[in-house]
């Protein structure tokens, strides 16, 4: 009886849920408590939030102007807000990072505490950080959109990408030089080797200076990130390409390109960390050594395609997913990661967004933000009601999981009386139970192996403006007429590509809800027999809501 005893515990605790828990701090007595939230509405946020001093800054992007104007926000520590500085004319890509500048004087003038600010429709403007009021602004093209990427600053200079030119300025607003480039998105800016390197869509890496720009091509594929300046004088660059990535080092001085190596698909933007190199994608998180050549030490599975973060030691990134949350590892001396695992909280969703963290007057803050635009303030050693260390959601999983634990123990109970028909009846209804709750998630994993394996160059039609390439593009195939939408960005699933499509467009849909998700069952009136998507010419496995894409993924609604 004991035996029978003890493998029915064995097997409750194998079904015992695991607590998700929340970012950690490097010390294992503190606990990070939430201390405020904002929500900014319909909008999202792409890009970390940045504390300077006793004040917060983000900037919020939208998908459409029904849901909301791209903003930059000035937020006290306290959660209120100083100022906000709207731009109308935002593109709805708002994806460059914003960039504080400490107030200070040159050889080409002065300037006041700054945040700089790169909008998509291809103004930069530098705002005085106390009040948000413009100190100067510069313009440049627009192209589809303008400035998504990172800029430079030097001593009294900021380099700036914009969607086909790299500008130089002084921080007072004088223009030192222009170079015109490749067209290009979210490609920050590096210096090396006297030049000031930037990738473009289409696998050239530009070295440019106030005389010369000169471009090497590095492969068939996209650079959406600042070239990493690497101890060696090489530069490292995570390569996008149609099938994955491809980590590659360029030698600066002989313009000699190695590959390292292949990995996943929608790269983020790598980081060095204690003399390592870390890199994210679609597939793992790799740690490289790069003291001479590049090589890879270790890599751990996981899903993040934006910022990485440095968060108190450990390595922390967005999970570009519908569940959300924060991987966590840590870089262990010889270059190795160890997984610490997932902090998970109540509004999780897709993020790319890195976290801020800070330590000041012994306490220690993080800033968490993601597509959802809820803005979480968390700190250590202060009194808070608030305690969020098991996400709400997260009772619906001990709900069903508990469930589970007695119909597994009722079958096991039933196995060791030798009573077979009733363990199976038992049995059976354990299976269903588990197939209901894990078909959505065996969905959306094989959804996203099709649109991986698939290829945006198979669907691409070359009548459609060279503008669109490397952008999101929906086409609506009507039974008698056909309307493309082009040029979009930022968007995670099918159904929010598909919304911002038709606002550009000036389409209606009518959108129902159901058990398995949303489903579109009109376009501008017209429903037919219903409609039919495809994501780079692969049909749709799922609900539009849960459908993933890519930064250029070709989506097509056709009319049955």
């Amino acid at each position: 009886m004991r035996k029978n005893l003890a493998l029915v515990a064995l097997i409750a605790i194998f079904l015992l849920p695991i607590n998700q828990a929340e970012i950690i701090t490097d010390s294992e007595s503190e606990t990070l408590s939430l201390q405020w939230n904002i929500d900014f509405g319909e909008v999202y946020v792409s890009t970390k939030p940045i504390a300077i001093n006793d004040t917060i800054y983000v900037r919020t992007s939208s998908s459409s102007s029904a849901q909301g104007i791209a903003s930059i926000y000035s937020i006290t520590f306290d959660g209120t807000e100083n100022w906000r500085v709207e731009n109308s004319n935002s593109t709805m890509s708002d994806l460059a990072p914003l960039v504080y500048v400490g107030s200070g004087q040159g050889a080409c003038g002065q300037w006041p505490d700054m945040v700089l600010v790169g909008w998509s429709d291809g103004l930069l403007q530098a705002l005085d950080a106390h009040n948000g009021a413009v100190v100067w602004q510069h313009f440049t093209e627009k192209h589809s959109w303008g400035i998504t990427g990172s800029m430079l600053i030097e001593e009294e200079t900021v380099t700036l990408p914009t969607r086909n030119s790299i500008d130089q300025l002084c921080l007072n607003g004088d223009l030192l030089f222009s170079q015109d480039i490749g067209y290009g998105w979210r490609n920050g800016v590096t210096f090396a080797d006297g030049h000031y390197w930037v990738g473009d869509e289409i696998g050239n890496l530009w070295a440019v200076n106030a005389d010369v720009a000169v471009n090497y091509t590095v492969g068939s594929g996209k650079i959406r990130h600042a070239p990493l300046n690497l101890m060696n004088g090489d530069l490292l660059i995570h390569l996008q390409t149609t099938s994955g990535s491809t980590i590659l080092q360029f030698d600066t001085e002989f313009k000699a390109v190695t590959a390292v190596v292949e990995s996943g698909f929608s790269p983020g933007k790598p980081i060095v960390l204690n003399d390592y190199i870390i890199t994210t994608d679609s597939q793992q998180v790799t740690s490289l050594n790069c003291e001479d050549q590049c090589f890879v030490v270790d890599f751990e599975s996981f899903r993040s395609n934006g910022e990485i973060s440095n968060v108190f030691g450990n390595i922390v990134l967005p999970r570009n997913t519908a569940e959300g949350g924060y991987g966590q590892f840590e870089l262990l001396p010889n270059g190795e990661l160890a997984v610490i695992g997932i902090a998970s909280y109540d509004d999780d969703w897709y993020g790319t967004a890195g976290v801020e963290s800070w330590a000041m007057d012994e306490q220690k803050f993080i800033l968490l933000v993601n597509d959802n635009a809820n803005l979480k303030l968390y700190a250590t050693n202060v009194s808070s009601t608030v305690d969020l260390d098991i996400n709400n959601n997260q009772w619906d999983t001990i709900l069903v999981l508990f469930c589970a634990l007695v119909l597994i123990s009722c079958t096991s109970i039933n196995l060791l009386r030798e009573r077979f028909q009733s363990a199976f009846k038992f049995f059976i209804l354990f299976c269903t139970i588990l197939l209901y709750f894990a078909l959505g998630d065996v969905i959306q994993a094989w959804a996203e192996i099709v649109n991986e394996d698939s290829q945006t160059e198979d669907v691409w039609d070359n009548e459609w403006p060279e503008e669109w390439l490397g952008t999101q593009v929906v086409v609506f195939e009507f039974t008698d007429r056909t309307i493309i939408a082009g040029g979009l960005l930022g968007h995670d699933s099918v159904l929010e590509l598909t919304q911002a499509g038709a606002e550009q467009q000036g389409l209606e849909l009518e959108i129902v809800d159901s058990s398995l998700g949303k489903y579109l069952v009109s376009i501008d009136g017209s429903a037919g027999e219903g409609w039919e998507y495809t994501v780079n010419g692969q049909p749709g496995v799922m609900s539009a809501e849960y459908s993933t894409v890519e930064s250029d993924s070709v989506i097509s609604w056709m009319q049955l």
